[in-house]
């Protein structure tokens, strides 16, 4: 399994893509009372970049610049749904201090080009 090392710039966040994909995330993620809603986006940023951008099998690891915020994203298998859409099989594995946590699931791509993650 490789691992990608890649800055996440969250000067400009995407606010609508974190909205896309907060309604089915942010109770999988783990969000509790230590995290904030800079902590959550940025976990939803990681999420798109590493369904975006990283292949099959391959990891994206990524951590806050400030905070104890970190994880990993690794999409597993890419293929096309009854409708059409591409889809992802993703695992999360977030971690703050000395929690962690571990959610996989499925994200598709809106025909708009945003993610939404899916039962």
């Amino acid at each position: 399994m490789a691992a990608v090392l890649l800055p996440i710039d969250l000067s400009h966040p995407t606010p609508a893509t974190a909205q896309e994909l907060r309604p089915c995330a942010a109770e999988r993620i783990g969000h509790d009372s230590m995290l904030d809603e800079d902590d959550e986006i940025a976990a939803l940023e990681a999420i798109r970049v590493a369904l975006t951008e990283v292949s099959d099998g391959a990891s994206y690891v990524w951590h806050r610049r400030y905070g104890q915020l970190g994880g990993l994203v690794q999409p597993t298998q890419s293929f096309k749904d009854p409708g059409g859409r591409v889809c992802r099989r993703i695992v999360v594995i977030l971690s703050a201090g000395l929690r962690s946590g571990r959610f996989e699931g499925i994200a598709c791509r809106s025909a708009g080009g945003r993610w939404q993650l899916d039962g």
